[in-house]
Parts: C-alpha cells; sequence; structure tokens
C-alpha cells in the first residue's frame, strides 16, 4: 500500500524528468512546447515550407547547385512547382518526427537513420543540415511570433540540433 511518501517522490520524479532532456534530447517541457507549435505551422504547410526554402535560398544560394529546380534566383523559387513539391516532402517528414518521433524515441532514431542514408548519397553534411535547420528555426520562431517563449526556442534548437547530430 502506497502512502503519501511515494506520492511525493512520484510527483518529485515527475518534476525533475519534466526538465531533463531524454533520449530524443528534448525535455518533456519542450516536447510540449514543439509540438503545439507545429499544430499551427501544419495548418499550411505548402506556404512555411516554400517560405522557408526561399528564405534559405536566399541565404545561402550556393546550395541551389544540390537541387533540380529548373534554374532561376531564389525569388523566382517561390512558384516553383518542385521546390513546392520538395519542401511539403521536408515539412511532412518534420511534422512526423515531432508528431510522433518525439514520444518514440526508437521511431525518431530510425526516421533519422533513413534521413541519413538518403542524404549521404547526395554528400549532405551535418553542417548541411544544420543550415537548413537555422533557417527552420528562425522562420517557424517568427512565424509563430506570438507564441514564442524561451522554452520554444530551446525546444527547436534542440530538436534540430537532435537532427543535425544524426549526420555524425
Amino acid at each position: 500500500m502506497s502512502g503519501p511518501g511515494s506520492l511525493a517522490g512520484s510527483d518529485e520524479e515527475e518534476q525533475t524528468n519534466y526538465h531533463t532532456p531524454d533520449e530524443t534530447g528534448l525535455t518533456k517541457s519542450q516536447k510540449v512546447a514543439l509540438i503545439a507549435a507545429w499544430s499551427i505551422v501544419k495548418k499550411d504547410l505548402v506556404t512555411h515550407g516554400r517560405n522557408i526554402f526561399v528564405m534559405f535560398f536566399e541565404e545561402y544560394p550556393q546550395y541551389l547547385d544540390y537541387f533540380d529546380f529548373g534554374g532561376g534566383s531564389a525569388g523566382e523559387l517561390g512558384e516553383n512547382r518542385s521546390l513546392h513539391a520538395h519542401a511539403l516532402n521536408v515539412m511532412n517528414f518534420i511534422g512526423t518526427l515531432i508528431d510522433y518521433g518525439l514520444n518514440d524515441p526508437a521511431l525518431l532514431k530510425c526516421s533519422l537513420g533513413k534521413l541519413v542514408r538518403n542524404h549521404r548519397k547526395r554528400n549532405v553534411t551535418k553542417e548541411d543540415v544544420a543550415a537548413v535547420g537555422g533557417v527552420i528555426m528562425r522562420y517557424c520562431l517568427k512565424a509563430l511570433e506570438q507564441h514564442k517563449t524561451k522554452t520554444l526556442e530551446e525546444a527547436f534548437g534542440a530538436f534540430l540540433g537532435t537532427v543535425a547530430a544524426a549526420f555524425e
């Protein structure tokens, strides 16, 4: 029979775990913040994905050579359907990692392993992924300005850091 002491211990353990990163690299509070924020972003993945990739290519035009979007400047890419399709794939993948992988570390690890295998064929490095991740984070935090908190900023950083670290 458990008494009040065991409940207090359980609460204390839960409180500690709430602020301690698990194998995903995020704390429970960061997961809550990121999942809630993503629920807003995922309402318009095509627009956000397009905007992220246009921003990425404006900041890092050298990466245009990695893709076959049919040429043109970063600004012209905003109307490119091939870019829209790729952006949607990326956004759906991020959503899968957030919505499912954060609560299932084995799924997260398997999904990231597949991402690495697919991108290693194209010589994508951890630094390349970190560059994209930085743009994703800055864009999403700006788009979510009214919902932005320190925990959300830390959550995006930890999550995108976990994605980039998979390329080590």
